[in-house]
């Protein structure tokens, strides 16, 4: 059976006409050293940030234009902070010099420290940074990379710097439809949504597993009646008293999406979120996180429709591999790694 004909001949017809159609999807196996960024505008990196490391500091603090790396958990290691660094130098180099020009004019703060110190005054300071933020005063954009999360592992020593760099991107940098780079994005993940459903009806027609995606969890209560395949209309969760449906949890309606507590832009934050997991697949397929529901195969090369490396072929159409990931691929080959040799 040629999966890879049957599939691409429906999409390409009926859902991936005009976004991009490159077909450069090639995996590497580890990340590269930094390499210099190429002519055109530098985005600035700094360590630290004068005067500005509790909670008092935080409504006169003064950042520049660029992105922060800083150590806010007391026991992160210079070692850390320059991995994390190393890769906001990668992203840069290889992004497009538009993109560059978007974060060379926004202050990003990526803030290192265990997950465990966020009941600490180092959580206070990181939420009042946040608050801030809010109110469109101190920085424009804030992440944490975790040294540890709350599986122990030290996101430094992953590819999480490129997930959160892109989640950023997405939420505070990229202008949405007042810039090419964000109308792009939003085309992109409309298309992601509509060959989801493509690729439905070709795995259905040779009896194959097929990609879903719950867009619940990065909702954000912005959910509207277009929601991708596998997202349920309403959003619920099983009540641990009633052990029923339930769209109210502490209080809150997440009937469409469930809200984030750090990110109150009033945006579907599912773009951001899953094109940061594409880039990390894109980087090194051993290191990534998957971003969707159990029985989803991480193997495969990227968007190709074709069962090439998968353990069992037949799951083509639920791992990587699939076509419907092709909308985002391309975005990233044109905005983000325009550069990367």
């Amino acid at each position: 059976m040629d999966f890879s004909q049957k599939t691409l001949a429906l999409l390409i017809t009926a859902t991936l006409a005009g976004c991009g159609g490159s077909d450069s999807s090639d995996n590497n196996s580890s990340t590269p050293a930094t390499k210099p960024s190429p002519a055109g505008t530098q985005v600035k990196v700094y360590k630290t940030v004068d005067n500005c490391a509790v909670k008092a500091d935080v409504p006169n603090c003064h950042f520049e234009k660029g992105i922060y790396v800083l150590k806010v958990g007391k026991n992160t290691t210079d070692a850390q902070q320059q991995r994390v660094i190393t890769q906001v130098n990668n992203l840069m180099a290889w992004a497009h010099e538009d993109v560059r020009k978007q974060f060379a004019n926004k202050r990003i703060v990526l803030g290192l420290m265990g997950v465990d110190e966020l009941e600490t005054s180092k959580g206070e300071f990181v939420l009042a940074l946040n608050e801030q933020k809010q109110k469109g005063l101190t920085v424009d954009g804030i992440e944490l990379v975790y040294t540890p999360n709350e599986d122990k592992k030290d996101e430094t020593t992953r590819l999480t710097t490129y997930q959160k760099l892109l989640q950023v991107y997405d939420y505070y940098v990229d202008g949405n439809n007042n810039s090419a780079p964000g109308a792009e994005l939003t085309a992109a993940y409309s298309q992601f949504k509509t060959a989801l459903k493509a690729v439905k009806v070709s795995a259905d027609a040779n009896k194959l597993e097929y990609l879903t995606f719950d867009e619940c969890n990065y909702g954000n209560q912005q959910l509207g009646a277009d929601r991708a395949l596998g997202t349920p209309n309403p959003c619920t969760v099983i009540d641990e008293d009633t052990k029923k449906p339930t769209s109210t949890v502490d209080g809150k309606d997440i009937s469409n999406g469930k809200p984030d507590m750090t990110h109150t832009v009033k945006l579907n934050l599912n773009p951001g979120a899953l094109l940061g997991s594409v880039y990390e697949y894109k980087i090194d397929p051993s290191k990534n996180e998957v971003p969707f529901s159990k029985g989803f195969v991480d193997e495969g090369k990227l968007a190709s429709g074709k069962p090439d490396g998968l353990t069992d072929p037949k799951k083509v159409m639920n791992s990587w591999a699939t076509p419907a990931l092709k909308p985002l691929d391309d975005y990233l080959n044109k905005w983000f790694f325009v550069n990367k040799k």
